[in-house]
This record gives C-alpha cells, structure tokens and sequence, in this order.
C-alpha cells in the first residue's frame, strides 16, 4: 500500500489485489469519511467508525488465512 496523488496529506492508497494482480483498490479519505474504490468502479463509503469496523474485519480474515 503506498500513497498516491497527495503525498502532503497521504490521503489516497491504491492497494494491489490478488488475483489478478493488474487491478486495484483505491482507498481515499475524503473529509470524515473513506471511500473504497473496487474494480470496476464500485464505490463504498464508510464513516470512520464502519472504517474501523471493516479494518478490524479484514485484519481477522488476514489471521484466519495465514494460520491455514
């Protein structure tokens, strides 16, 4: 993950996904919300406790699949 496009603030991420590995996430803060930007061009917007939420999520999935 590395951010792009706002290196003062670092406000946008884009996030290489597998598979297949030529498309992209982005992620960007946009005031008091993150916007995830999902091929093809969907959009989720989450306030910064659904951020939260999704972050904890996702970092429980990362362990269920690493202790597989």
């Amino acid at each position: 993950m590395w951010p792009i496009e706002d290196p003062c603030e670092q406000l946008r991420w884009r996030i290489p996904c597998r598979p297949p590995a030529t498309e992209n996430v982005s992620v960007l803060v946009v005031g008091d919300r993150v916007a995830v930007v999902l091929p093809p061009g969907e959009t989720l917007v989450f306030t910064a406790d659904e951020a939260d939420g999704l972050a904890a999520l996702l970092d429980k999935a990362v362990g269920f699949a690493t202790n597989r």
